[in-house]
Order: C-alpha cells, then sequence, then structure tokens
C-alpha cells in the first residue's frame, strides 16, 4: 500500500483524460469529481475506475466530443440529452441547471439521458448544498441486483444521494446505492486477495458466496439491502432515472467494462431551493436542533460515537488532505501502466 497526495490524484486524472481524448475543462471538471470521492474514502468511484474511463475513451464506449442538448425546457424542468459524454461532466452541468432553475422558481427537476457512469452522487448533491439547497440525484446501472425472489440480473445497484446545508458545518449527505455494497468492493476484495463477507453477494443459483469471482465473472448477483426493500429502491430509481429520462433501463443497461459500446446510462436530480419556503435561518435552527439531538442520543455499549449521514466522508477528508489517498499495491501497478500508456510520466504524480 502506498499514498498519493490529493493534488497529484486529481492532476494526473485530469491529465490522463486529457491524453485520451477528453478537451481540457472537461477533463478538469471529472477530475474534480473523481478526486472527491477518493478524499471521501468512496475508493471504488475514483481513481480506481480511471483505467475503465481511459479504455472506454480509447475504444469509442464514451463520446469524446459529444453534442450536447438541451430538450423540453420549461420554468422548471429540463433533460439533457449527453450524446453518450463523459459522465462526470454531463453530471456536473446538469445540476448546475438545476440550481439556477430552482433560484429562480423554487424546485427544479433536470434529467439526463444517453449518459455514463458519473463516479460518487454526493459529489453533485453537495453542489447544491454549497448553494444553499437541498440536492437529489440518482442514476440506474448495469443489472447487478436479482429482483426478490428471482436469481437473474435485472436492476443496477442504482445510487442516490441527498444533501442538505447546515449553517457552517459539512451537509448532512446521504450517498447509497440499493445493494448491501458496491461492486467495487467485490472488485477490490478480488484485487487484494480476499473473501468478501457474507451478505454482500449471491451466487448464480441465488446461494449467499464470499467468494466475490462468484458474482464479478460467475453471474451471481448482488444482495439488495433490506431485501425486498433494496429491490424496491433499485426499481424506483430506475424509473425515476432511466424511464422517465428516455434512457435504457434494467437489463438494456451497458456495462463500463464494455470498453467499446454506450451504456445508456438515465439520470435525474432534483434541487429544492429552501429560502423558498421558510426563511433560511429558520431552517438553519431547525436543523441543528435535530442534528443535535440525534448526534446527543444515547449510546449503545461500545459505541465511541453517533455519526450523521456523511459526517465518516468528512473526517476521512480532512485526513486524506494530510495524508493522501491509499493506492494498493495493484492498483498503483494499473496506473503506472496506464501513466505508461499515455506516454505519461508516472513519477511526476508521485506514482
Amino acid at each position: 500500500m502506498r499514498s498519493i497526495q490529493l493534488d497529484q490524484l486529481r492532476r494526473f486524472i485530469a491529465d490522463s483524460l486529457t491524453r485520451s481524448g477528453l478537451e481540457e475543462p472537461v477533463a478538469a471538471i471529472t477530475a474534480r469529481h473523481m478526486a472527491y470521492a477518493d478524499a471521501k474514502g468512496a475508493d471504488t468511484h475514483g481513481i480506481m475506475q480511471l483505467p475503465v474511463y481511459a479504455g472506454r475513451l480509447r475504444d469509442g464506449g464514451i463520446n469524446k466530443r459529444p453534442n450536447l442538448a438541451w430538450e423540453r425546457e420549461t420554468g422548471n424542468t429540463a433533460v439533457l440529452n449527453a450524446d453518450n459524454g463523459m459522465g462526470h461532466y454531463v453530471a456536473h452541468l446538469a445540476m448546475e441547471r438545476a440550481i439556477e432553475l430552482a433560484e429562480r422558481g423554487g424546485v427544479s427537476f433536470v434529467a439526463i439521458k444517453n449518459g455514463n457512469h458519473f463516479g460518487a452522487a454526493a459529489s453533485y448533491t453537495r453542489m447544491a448544498a454549497d448553494a444553499k439547497m437541498i440536492g437529489f440525484i440518482t442514476s440506474n446501472a448495469a443489472p447487478l441486483l436479482a429482483a426478490a425472489g428471482g436469481t437473474e440480473r435485472v436492476l443496477g445497484n442504482n445510487p442516490f444521494s441527498f444533501a442538505v446545508p447546515r449553517r457552517e458545518e459539512a451537509p448532512v449527505i446521504l450517498d447509497i446505492a440499493c445493494g448491501n455494497v458496491a461492486m467495487g468492493k467485490l472488485t477490490l476484495a478480488h484485487t487484494k486477495g480476499e473473501s468478501i463477507p457474507l451478505g454482500w453477494a449471491l451466487d448464480k443459483d441465488g446461494a449467499p458466496t464470499t467468494d466475490p469471482l462468484d458474482c464479478l465473472e460467475r453471474g451471481g448477483s448482488l444482495v439488495p439491502m433490506g431485501g425486498h426493500k433494496g429491490y424496491g429502491l433499485a426499481q424506483m430509481m430506475d424509473i425515476l432515472s432511466g424511464v422517465i429520462s428516455g434512457s435504457k433501463y434494467g437489463k438494456e443497461v451497458g456495462r463500463i467494462g464494455d470498453t467499446r459500446k454506450p451504456t445508456g446510462v438515465g439520470c435525474s436530480m432534483f434541487v429544492l431551493n429552501v429560502a423558498k419556503l421558510m426563511p433560511l435561518d429558520e431552517f438553519e435552527d431547525r436543523l441543528e436542533d435535530l442534528v443535535s439531538m440525534v448526534a446527543s442520543s444515547r449510546r449503545a455499549p461500545g459505541a465511541e460515537n453517533i455519526y450523521l449521514p456523511g459526517q465518516k466522508g468528512s473526517e476521512t477528508a480532512a485526513v486524506r488532505a494530510e495524508t493522501g489517498v491509499p493506492l494498493p499495491d495493484k492498483l498503483a501497478d494499473r496506473l503506472r501502466e496506464l501513466a505508461g500508456e499515455l506516454g505519461l510520466e508516472a513519477g511526476e504524480y508521485g506514482l
């Protein structure tokens, strides 16, 4: 295990994406959102995915020069046709538009069709919280979950995030997917040569497994959180992102690992302008009262702290700002290989 400083990581991502064919502004914004994931400890959604994105840009799975088009705009809603462009950049533009619409109208809903994987969902809802608004985002993904009672992958491990602004502290942020874990955690476990806990994945026959390859390569599926509840949430997120945007949905959504084909990912987001409902000071007072009520509640035996949603990520970010982002040896080796493939000097980025 080695570490890389966040500024080096962000620069390596941006330079790698530029060498892969993205325009510099697109690469810079993408690097910002990828580095956000690494800073917060969402290691499966940051630089770990860079070789995949580079491969998709190389092989045509992502459109390097998309014709982005706003469609069906109203005073509060809009649809962005991403034309298979880079997911992080497109989601950034869509959230900017959602914030702009909510500033005027109080609430907005923006959908993206023909999009791509965009990394950590919280990176975009945080944009709304920084504007003193409540943000929500969801996306669909390639099928990884079976329906309750089924064994066939039919729904994605669809993520969603909420972010709520606070007066002086970091926002309250919920960023989860509908499975017990992200698929990237299975990939990370396999990369480290580790087994996985029971409750993460099922094999192709629907039996619990501790072998990540049963799910990664042998037709198994991820376990939905809360069983039928996670399955229900995954379906609702697919309706909100894939169906309503005009994108692919269910079994139609492509895998990001298939570097030559578009994924057809759909996405949607809403932003709520708190100040349109009540004075912002009043909202912040009420929120701090609730936060204090929760944080000071009686702890269970052995519990050292009661964390708010997103609080552990903020603490991790503070630590990693000083110590850097840890990289497993196999990932560091792959990033050095990527640097060589793209004509970059790995040592200049601390790799």
